[in-house]
């Protein structure tokens, strides 16, 4: 086989790896996301999800430490929590919306960083401070959301 033969063998070769590769990472992502969406429903019904996420990646717990594992999942949000769904059935975290003290955006968080944009999330449950992070398709309209639902529970509870 001549030189030019070889290299074309390996460029498809390299092709087809990347095109396999490529549909087993989507059938991978449509399982995983069909899971999940069970897992939800489960829990809640549509009624009761504001907002809904199911390519989070959280960036771990403060109180569970550095060395915790961290994963995808989804993040849905109702009207009395922050509820991440670990794709992994284990780790699910649940956060009261009423326990959140702050909401803000870091790029680290536990010794992990990114070039993006994440979503932190301070609170305290029994007096204990504990912070909370997530890569989001769309931080910022998190934030805005939480915000407005806490502002909306605060103005509620004065009247």
């Amino acid at each position: 086989m001549g030189t030019a033969t070889t290299a074309g063998l390996i460029a498809l070769g390299i092709v087809a790896i990347a095109l396999i590769m490529s549909e087993v990472t989507k059938l991978t992502l449509r399982l995983m996301k069909r899971s999940l969406e069970a897992r939800i429903a489960a829990l809640y019904g549509p009624e009761d999800i504001l907002m809904k996420d199911l390519a989070a990646n959280n960036f771990g717990l403060e109180s569970w430490g550095v060395w915790q594992r961290r994963g995808n999942g989804a993040l849905v949000l109702t009207m009395d929590c922050l509820h991440f769904f670990r794709f992994v059935s284990w780790g699910d975290v649940r956060v009261p919306v009423e326990s959140i003290t702050e909401i803000t955006f870091t790029k680290t968080h536990l010794g992990k960083a990114t070039i993006y944009d994440l979503l932190k999330v301070r609170f305290a449950v029994d007096d204990k401070p504990d912070s909370i992070a997530w890569y989001l398709t769309d931080p910022k309209a998190w934030k805005s959301r939480i915000e407005e639902l806490k502002a909306g529970k605060a103005a509620h509870e004065r009247q």
